[in-house]
């Protein structure tokens, strides 16, 4: 879009000079400005068409209360330069998507390439949408203006995960989650199991799983590695049913840190305890059940990432008991956590 009132407001005034004092440099001068704004009209509209944006984020993943900088890459494929450039950036936070508009000014020569810099604040944690809002590049004298075509597609997504996953950072006490003499989810035996793998044997594999046509055909001793159907699984379920007595946790940063933080304690210590643990829950954008198999911190990663984009379940909707999201032959140990980081401990027969 061309901001033309300046050009016009010009030329309008020396026309009427012109015309009232009936001046020959007048005209000459009204002469001149029509030339010198259609060469500017023109360059201004050939390098909208020369100059790209691209957002890079150094990282996708940043904890909470770390400084980074969100990379703007900005391209002059014009042999003129560009006098300003003026880019925008759109931020909108999951599931409230609110909007807050970054801007930055920059030259470039012909051929050239350079970048702006922008501070975002990651004092909550919470998934943004970064992209390209708007790109507008200026003449050399400031008269005319154009924006810039810009895909709104080439979006980036950054994740403020929880200050627990540090490696330092002490997580909460979990013996009072699961009874005395509990058995460790990876515990295996012989009775009513399932073959998964077949590999390698290793020191302390018991011989009675050895599988002997195997190891005679291939002269390496092989075992089987068992599963058992009815293993005790560990469930984590997140409850994220709103209160109709208190205010809304997903519009509260800092309610919703609190519940973040538990979550992602309890998941990583459960972890130090070596137990592989199911997270589910329910998104309360399209109330489809959500589950996330927790092994090791990539997984805990992804599972925190796929919470950050989630939305809670309102008032007047009902939140499903975990009974109706396990199936009736799942033996499970369950901990329920509630919005405001409850934890509570139940059995799944």
């Amino acid at each position: 879009m061309v901001k033309r009132w300046k050009p016009i407001a010009l030329l309008l005034a020396t026309f009427l000079l012109a015309v009232s004092l009936k001046n020959d440099f007048l005209y000459f001068l009204l002469g001149f400005e029509l030339m010198v704004d259609l060469a500017l009209f023109c360059q201004v509209n050939w390098l909208a068409g020369k100059v790209t944006a691209r957002v890079q984020l150094p990282q996708p993943l940043v904890l909470r209360g770390e400084n980074f900088q969100i990379r703007a890459e900005l391209a002059n494929d014009s042999r003129l330069p560009v006098p300003q450039l003026m880019l925008r950036l759109a931020v909108r936070a999951y599931p409230e998507r609110e909007e807050l508009l970054l801007k930055g000014k920059l030259m470039l020569d012909g051929r050239e390439r350079g970048s702006l810099c922008f501070q975002l604040d990651s004092t909550h944690c919470g998934c943004q949408e970064i992209r390209p809002n708007q790109l507008v590049v200026t003449d050399f004298l400031g008269v005319f203006q154009r924006r810039c075509r810009v895909d709104s597609r080439e979006k980036s997504l950054l994740f403020i995960l929880p200050e627990v996953l540090r490696s330092k950072q002490p997580l909460p006490e979990t013996q009072g989650l699961f009874p005395e003499g509990e058995e460790d989810n990876g515990t295996q035996g012989t009775e009513a199991m399932d073959v998964s793998e077949i590999r390698s044997y290793r020191e302390g594999d018991s011989l009675k799983q050895v599988h002997w046509k195997l190891t005679a055909r291939l002269n390496e001793l092989m075992v089987r590695e068992m599963t058992d159907p009815t293993e005790k699984l560990t469930w984590l379920y997140l409850k994220l049913q709103e209160s109709p007595q208190g205010p809304r946790v997903r519009s509260d940063p800092d309610a919703w840190d609190h519940f973040v933080e538990t979550v992602a304690s309890v998941s990583a210590a459960l972890l130090n305890l070596e137990k592989r643990h199911m997270v589910v829950w329910m998104d309360g954008r399209d109330s489809t059940v959500v589950r996330h198999s927790v092994s090791d911190e990539t997984s805990l990663q992804e599972m925190l990432c796929s919470l950050l984009r989630t939305d809670t379940i309102p008032q007047g909707v009902r939140s499903p008991a975990l009974k109706e999201i396990l199936s009736d032959e799942t033996k499970a140990s369950c901990i329920e956590i509630d919005l405001q980081g409850n934890l509570v401990r139940g059995e799944m027969p």
